[in-house]
């Protein structure tokens, strides 16, 4: 329950999210659970969702973006597993409001460290090749 509320709360009243300004299929609004939509977390999501006039549906691969579209794409793990973004884009600071600090921006350090997150051969990790 308490996820579901967390998940929630990156989209406002409206159900939009506050990245208006990042825009494509890479930035859609997902959800990715053993199971997909079969599984009961779904439900709880649909319930909290709703509050804010949003939608949840099954994502089958390569959707376009949800901006706008109160929707969010639930996947199924299993199928779809989960792979990090640029190395460059984690633990970054949102544009939207004041930075979170260096403490958080070194987070991606440590997840290197730990082996859970890898520059890759994405454009924007190029400078860090």
């Amino acid at each position: 329950q308490y996820f579901c509320e967390a998940y929630l709360n990156l989209f406002n009243s409206k159900g939009i999210r506050a990245d208006p300004q990042d825009a494509g299929g890479e930035y859609r609004s997902a959800l990715g659970v053993p199971g997909g939509m079969s599984n009961p977390v779904v439900d709880v999501v649909a319930e909290y969702a709703g509050f804010k006039g949003m939608q949840v549906e099954e994502g089958k691969g390569n959707e376009p973006d949800s901006l706008k579209q109160r929707l969010i794409y639930v996947y199924d793990s299993d199928q779809f597993p989960f792979y990090p973004a640029e190395f460059y884009h984690q633990y970054h600071n949102d544009f939207q409001d004041k930075p979170y600090g260096r403490e958080y921006n070194d987070l991606r350090f440590k997840a290197q460290d730990r082996g859970t997150l890898s520059i890759s051969k994405c454009p924007g990790d190029k400078k860090l090749i």
